[in-house]
């Protein structure tokens, strides 16, 4: 646990103090979850059973999410602002088929709720990062950095805790 926590740490001050790569990382890290975003929308369009719903629309926009993350993981250098443009776009193209899912497509209030809300999040994160992408990517990368950071120095914490408690049994566990 104390390994993590420093782990944890070092992977933060990177991220704080060396944005440049970090930014690079991100477009990389933004890529991956495209890809996987972009899969889960295939799989949805796949084994959607409901009228109005083109399942060749979904299926395409998952094709075109898997291609433009590749293109982001092959060049991430080139395309740092264009990834903020894109992830915006992304996020808010996703958001709003989460919500248009949730509001014909889920029979529980409280799954309709959550996926209403999850698609209403990605929309204003998504629009924020549209807004002003190079400060979005820099803004997150920074956040991401500190909230590593504090998560090191809790779960160093953490572990000391442990430690102490665990000299301080009598009967030890297998």
């Amino acid at each position: 646990m104390i390994g993590l926590g420093l782990l944890s740490i070092l992977i933060g001050v990177v991220l704080i103090f060396f944005p440049g790569y970090a930014a690079d990382l991100f477009v990389v890290f933004g890529g991956i979850a495209i890809i996987i975003l972009a899969a889960v929308v295939m799989v949805e369009g796949l084994f959607l059973d409901h009228e109005g719903v083109s399942h060749w629309g979904v299926l395409i926009l998952g094709i075109l999410g898997i291609l433009l993350g590749i293109v982001l993981i092959a060049v991430p250098s080139l395309l740092v602002i264009a990834t903020g443009v894109v992830f915006g776009l992304f996020l808010v193209v996703f958001g709003i088929i989460e919500a248009v899912v949730a509001y014909m497509l889920m029979e529980d209030l409280m799954v309709r709720l959550v996926i209403a809300l999850m698609g209403v999040f990605a929309i204003l994160l998504g629009t924020i990062i549209l807004l002003n992408p190079v400060l979005g990517i820099d803004t997150l990368i920074l956040l991401v950095g500190l909230y590593l950071v504090v998560y090191g120095m809790m779960r160093i914490a953490h572990g000391l805790t442990e430690r102490h408690v665990d000299q301080n049994v009598t009967v030890r566990h297998l």
